[in-house]
C-alpha cells in the first residue's frame, strides 16, 4: 500500500487566553469547530481541564505579575477584575466550539497512539491558526492572513486585541468590526492614536472576554517600529520580498564581498528591519549579534 494524505480547513474562531510558562504570555488562542484547541501545543476539548489544572493555560494573570505580549509590550498587572475560574473558563471554550458546531459532531480527540506517535519523531504538534477573511457573494473563498498584537483606543476604552493583515493587501482590527482597511488607513489610526503600543499608568486594560485590568507599561515597542512591523508582514503575506528578506540578501553580499559599499547597503537593510525583529535574523544562537559586529564594531569574523 502506498503512502499518501490529504489536507484539510478547519475552521474557527480565537478567544483570549492566557499562557503560564515560567512567566505570563498573552494568547489569541484558536478554537476550532472540531474542538482543537491550539495553546502554543495542539490539544482538545477533553485535555483542556489538564491544561488548566496544571497551570499551563489560565483565564487570569496575578496582581503584580507581569504579562508579556508578543511583538508589542510588558504590562504590569495592577488591580484585576477577571471573568472567570478554571471551570468557567472551561465551559467558555465548550460554548465557544458548541456555537461553530451546534450538532457538536465529529468532535476531535487526540488518541494515545497520536501522542506516542509524535513523540516517537520528535514533532511539536501545533494549531496555530492562520487569520482569514471570506470574501465572494458567489462561491466561497478564504483570504490567508497573519496577525499582530496591538491595543486599540476605541470610544475611551484600551483593548489588548489583534490586527490581521490579509494577503489581498487589506487590513482588519478586532473590535472595529467588519471593516477592512488600507495600509493609508491604517497609518491614520496610528497617527490619531486609535492603535497604541503602550499605556499610561493606571491605565485601565480590557483583555476581551478574560476582562479587564489597571495596567503600567514595563517595556513596549515604539508605535513607529510597529508600524515598521505591520508594513513588513504585508509585504509577506503577499510573497513580496520584505526587509527580512532584503537585510539577509545584503548580509550574504557583504560576507561575499567585505567592501564598504555593501557594508553601507548592509546598514541600510538593517535599519529597515523592526527594532523587535532584528534579533530573528540570525538563528536561535546568533540572533543578530553578526550584522552587529559587522556594522558597530572593527571585530574579524573567525573562518
Amino acid at each position: 500500500m502506498g503512502k499518501v494524505y490529504r489536507k484539510q480547513t478547519i475552521e474557527g474562531v480565537t478567544v483570549p487566553a492566557v499562557i503560564h510558562n515560567v512567566n505570563y504570555f498573552w494568547l489569541n488562542m484558536g478554537v476550532y469547530e472540531d474542538g482543537t484547541i491550539s495553546c502554543w501545543n495542539k490539544t482538545d476539548l477533553s485535555d483542556v481541564p489538564y491544561q488548566l489544572n496544571r497551570g499551563w493555560l489560565t483565564p487570569c494573570v496575578p496582581e503584580g505579575k507581569g504579562l508579556s505580549v508578543y511583538g508589542l509590550c510588558w504590562l504590569e498587572i495592577i488591580k484585576a477584575d477577571w471573568k472567570f475560574n478554571n471551570e468557567s473558563y472551561n465551559e467558555f471554550i465548550r460554548e465557544t466550539v458548541r456555537s461553530l458546531n451546534p450538532e457538536m459532531a465529529n468532535i476531535y480527540k487526540t488518541t494515545e497512539r497520536e501522542k506516542a506517535k509524535w513523540k516517537d519523531y520528535h514533532v511539536g504538534f501545533t494549531a496555530e491558526p492562520t487569520p482569514c477573511k471570506i470574501i465572494g457573494r458567489y462561491g466561497y473563498q478564504l483570504i490567508d492572513g497573519d496577525k499582530s498584537n496591538i491595543l486599540l483606543l476605541n470610544d475611551g476604552k484600551i483593548t489588548l486585541t489583534q490586527m490581521n493583515i490579509y494577503s489581498d493587501g487589506t487590513f482588519s482590527v478586532d473590535g472595529l468590526g467588519e471593516q477592512f482597511f488600507t495600509l493609508e488607513e491604517i497609518e491614520k489610526l496610528f497617527e490619531d492614536k486609535t492603535l497604541q503600543t503602550s499605556v499610561k499608568d493606571g491605565d485601565t486594560v480590557s483583555f476581551g472576554a478574560l476582562g479587564e485590568a489597571e495596567c503600567k507599561t514595563i517595556s513596549s515597542v515604539k508605535p513607529s517600529e510597529k508600524l515598521k512591523e505591520i508594513k513588513e508582514k504585508s509585504l509577506r503575506v503577499q510573497n513580496k520580498p520584505d526587509a527580512h528578506e532584503r537585510c539577509q540578501r545584503a548580509y550574504h553580499a557583504y560576507l561575499v564581498e567585505p567592501s564598504d559599499i555593501n557594508r553601507e547597503q548592509l546598514r541600510k537593510a538593517y535599519d529597515a528591519v523592526p527594532e523587535h525583529e532584528r534579533i530573528y535574523l540570525g538563528d536561535m544562537d546568533t540572533r543578530n549579534t553578526d550584522f552587529e559586529r559587522i556594522l558597530y564594531t572593527d571585530e574579524k569574523r573567525e573562518v
